[in-house]
């Protein structure tokens, strides 16, 4: 499993620790209590130390309510990492019968820290502002990336070297979904939205070094991708959603399952991408990769929507004008709705062309996509997967309007890889 598939698991088996804890400081302290020992008691090393651990918990517990994480995720992460990291002594010298699983906490961490520094592999990247977006590019080459195994929809984290002006660069680690096909392409492509810290670090460098190389650091790859049935040869239709730079996951795997549909094995037709963007620039990059792909022919089964400025003819070419900034987490309001309805509550579906590529001005009918892919010339054995990548209001709708289907008795396989922690 992948650290993301393990990650409600950790979520709940802390709430379960926190609730035992709680449970065990509260006793002990009715007891203390009951018994007129809790004057005394309190003066002692073990009752002090348990206090200390307990509130360290419920501190650890507090800071990772997705309030706090969407408010702050840099302060919710160095205090998450702070406190596990300070509560092992704490525990320690709390009791003595602990020690023994503490010192095995120990071990696997220090193996994890091993493991992770071994893994981390330098990289020159070239960094630049996408024209007519807000995005900005990291294209990355090195030997060691190269002799790798990437699957579509796997990501990297990413970090700047340390330097003596900033030696803690290397601790501000984030995620980030590779864009494209390493293997076939020659090179690593990330697509990052900026919005602050390691983002925003990475934007001065494109605006101010434009196209100019520099030294990064990459860590990976992770994510569930590589557990992913064999999409090509177990399910009769595939259907992929993205919002805004969501396609960074579901645009691999549609340029892989592409591949294989040309190859002969399986019909483009039953391989669906809908992608939704707020600016049609934002869908530039990833346009111009199908394009490559397809050689000239007909793009079959992707589908482009823009609720704002439509494509212009142009923007698919290589440009240097610097991007606006933006934050990616208000895509969550402007990307996609699903009722695909304009702001008079009308229909909004106008289909407008520019460099060979024909998109729709509007916002998707997540329920008529659904209901297409179900229903048009299928059985009741059909097997369909369906992967999103986007805002949580996208990945919602989504499931709701496949839950319809699977209601009815139809096998889904659905993946949910959504903005947000």
């Amino acid at each position: 499993m992948s650290h993301e598939e393990l990650n409600p698991y950790h979520r709940l088996l802390g709430r379960i620790l926190i609730s035992f804890f709680s449970v065990h400081a509260a006793m002990y302290l009715n007891f203390f209590i009951q018994s007129s020992l809790l004057s005394k008691r309190i003066q002692n090393r073990d009752v002090i130390l348990g206090l200390l651990a307990i509130s360290t918990f419920l501190v650890l517990g507090t800071t990772a309510l997705s309030k706090i994480r969407t408010y702050s995720y840099r302060l919710f992460l160095t205090l998450h990492v702070l406190l596990s990291i300070s509560v092992l002594p704490t525990l320690y010298f709390h009791v003595s019968h602990l020690r023994i699983y503490i010192l095995e906490s120990v071990a696997v961490y220090i193996l994890l820290i091993l493991q992770r520094n071994i893994s981390i592999t330098p990289a020159i990247a070239t960094i630049s502002p996408l024209p007519s977006s807000s995005l900005i590019s990291i294209s990355l080459k090195s030997d060691r990336l190269a002799k790798r195994t990437y699957t579509p929809g796997q990501h990297v984290y990413l970090s700047l070297p340390a330097t003596s002006d900033a030696p803690l660069n290397k601790l501000r680690t984030n995620p980030f979904t590779i864009a494209n096909l390493p293997a076939t392409d020659g090179y690593m492509r990330l697509v990052i939205r900026p919005i602050s810290g390691t983002t925003r670090l990475l934007t001065d460098l494109a605006q101010n070094n434009y196209k100019r190389t520099t030294k990064l650091q990459i860590e990976g790859p992770y994510g569930a991708a590589p557990y992913f049935p064999d999409f090509e040869n177990s399910y009769d239709r595939i259907l992929l959603v993205a919002g805004g730079v969501g396609a960074t996951f579901t645009l691999p795997i549609y340029r892989h399952l592409l591949r294989h549909a040309r190859e002969g094995n399986s019909a483009e037709s039953d391989i669906r991408f809908v992608w939704s963007v707020r600016n049609a620039g934002d869908a530039a990059w990833g346009i111009k990769y199908l394009q490559d792909d397809a050689g000239g022919s007909r793009l079959q089964g992707f589908e482009l929507y823009v609720s704002g400025p439509p494509l212009q003819h142009g923007m698919l070419s290589e440009g240097n004008e610097p991007a606006d900034e933006s934050i990616e987490l208000q895509e969550r309001n402007q990307l996609l709705q699903a009722t695909g309805e304009n702001d008079n509550g009308e229909p909004s579906m106008i289909e407008r062309s520019a460099d060979n590529i024909t998109h729709r001005q509007g916002r998707p009918d997540l329920r008529n996509i659904v209901d297409d892919i179900f229903s048009t010339d299928a059985d009741e054995g059909t097997k369909v997967a369906v992967l999103v990548c986007g805002p949580v209001g996208m990945g919602g709708a989504l499931r709701k309007e496949v839950g319809r289907w699977v209601g009815r008795g139809r096998e889904v396989f659905w993946h949910n890889e959504e903005f947000g922690w």
